[in-house]
C-alpha cells in the first residue's frame, strides 16, 4: 500500500511555509517560500519554484550530509537510487 498524498492543485504561494512530504503540487507556483522536506515521498507536476529556500529536516538532512561526505571522500564514485 502506497502513501496517501495531499493534492494541491493550481495554487500560487508567495512568502509562505510549505511542506513537501506526502504532497503532490500540480500546476502550482511557489515564490519566496520556505519549503520543508523530511525525506518522505512527494511530487511536483508542472510546478514552478523561484527564489525559495529548501529546508532539510531529519532524516533528509542526514541523507544530504551522507551524499556530501561520499562525494568528497570518494572521487570518481557515483551515487545511485533504486
Amino acid at each position: 500500500m502506497g502513501p496517501e498524498y495531499i493534492l494541491v492543485e493550481g495554487k500560487t504561494f508567495k512568502e509562505e511555509q510549505l511542506t513537501l512530504d506526502n504532497h503532490v503540487f500540480k500546476n502550482c507556483t511557489m515564490d519566496l517560500c520556505r519549503v520543508y522536506y523530511s525525506g518522505g515521498p512527494f511530487e511536483l507536476i508542472d510546478t514552478h519554484i523561484t527564489n525559495s529556500t529548501l529546508i532539510l529536516n531529519q532524516p533528509a538532512k542526514n541523507i544530504y550530509s551522507a551524499i556530501q561526505i561520499f562525494k568528497m571522500k570518494s572521487p570518481g564514485s557515483t551515487i545511485a537510487a533504486d
